[in-house]
């Protein structure tokens, strides 16, 4: 193998390439919008299916924000 395909081999493997930046891009966009679609859904229920959930109507930024 030479240097430069070690080169290219190694910053594929540690996750630093456009693809894998777009990749990661993606995913964090989605999980963002499917947490603002959880905490709307969640805002819209009644209080009494939150409790069988075992959650109060302030926790729910907590359980739907981006830890």
């Amino acid at each position: 193998m030479t240097n430069l395909e070690h080169t290219v081999s190694e910053t594929s493997r540690s996750g630093l390439g456009l693809i894998d930046f777009a990749g990661r891009a993606l995913r964090l966009c989605y999980r963002a919008m499917r947490m603002r679609s959880d905490r709307a859904a969640m805002q819209a229920m009644p209080d009494h299916l939150l409790k069988d959930m075992g959650i109060a109507r302030s926790e729910i930024d907590y359980y739907t924000s981006m830890r």
